[in-house]
């Protein structure tokens, strides 16, 4: 296991896009979080409000314990800059032979599939963290009264995010490894995410058949929170069910990988 671990690493450290990525991912995130709230202060500027009684730029986004459902959710929506990464991971080996040539080095395929999987978790734990970091610096210096029970509250939302990455990292792993060309591969994968699947589960009336899509499950483990700014009902906590669905297509993907791998000629 250390040695797979040692080997992505190593791969990691000598590839610019790993760190133009992953530098991407960490400044894009920062920059969406931190621009909520100047939006809500030009709302408030331009004389707008949800009501009379409600000033936009004293909605507490970024205060304990709202800030944990808050920033997991903003997160989540820009996990395809990690997705790319993964996808010109794989790819590559493919398309270099680097993959045939550490088969024949003595790498098995399930070797092979489980160094893969040490970089998923690797970015996704790396990506939890600083959302973790992030979240508490910011809840710090937002709430006027820090209370620990305030604190722990709704915090059950950063590893939701972490389990959200993780499977969608490994659905790049697999669009990857089918396509096996970059573009092609990023193609499809933003395609698949942005258009297809949203348009079929537009058209489905039953509301648990949309749950079943893997997108749209994977992105249920985090539902949008600012409705309830707006006095809407929202769902404020991680559904075991949705938890369910998430685990059965990680499972589900790791199996196609590992499929895709011993039935393909490398």
């Amino acid at each position: 296991m250390k040695r797979l671990f040692r080997i992505e690493l190593i791969k990691i450290k000598s590839n610019a896009s790993f760190w133009v990525l992953t530098s991407l991912h960490v400044g894009i995130v920062l920059l969406v979080i931190l621009s909520g709230k100047m939006f809500l202060k030009s709302i408030s500027l331009n004389g707008e409000s949800f009501s009379k009684l409600v000033d936009p730029s004293n909605i507490p986004i970024y205060q304990f314990p709202d800030i944990w459902h808050n920033i997991t959710y903003v997160a989540g929506y820009l996990k395809f800059i990690l997705a790319i990464y993964v996808i010109i991971s794989i790819t590559s080996e493919i398309s270099y032979s680097t993959l045939r040539q550490n088969i024949m080095n003595g790498l098995s395929r399930a070797d092979f599939i489980k160094s893969k999987l040490f970089l998923v978790v690797l970015l996704s734990l790396a990506s939890t963290l600083f959302i973790f970091i992030a979240g508490l610096v910011i809840g710090m210096l937002s709430t006027p009264d820090i209370q620990l029970h305030y604190l722990i509250k709704y915090s059950g939302f950063v590893p939701a995010y972490f389990l959200l990455l993780t499977a969608y990292l490994i659905f790049a792993l697999l669009i990857g490894l089918l396509i096996k060309r970059t573009g092609l591969a990023m193609g499809l994968m933003f395609l698949y995410t942005i258009i297809i699947e949203p348009i079929v589960v537009l058209r489905i009336d039953v509301a648990w058949v949309k749950g079943l899509f893997p997108i749209k499950a994977i992105n249920n483990l985090i539902h949008m929170p600012f409705g309830k700014y707006a006095l809407r009902e929202v769902q404020d906590y991680v559904s075991l069910k949705e938890t369910a669905i998430v685990l059965l297509y990680m499972v589900l993907f790791i199996y196609l990988i590992n499929l895709l791998l011993r039935k393909r000629d490398l």
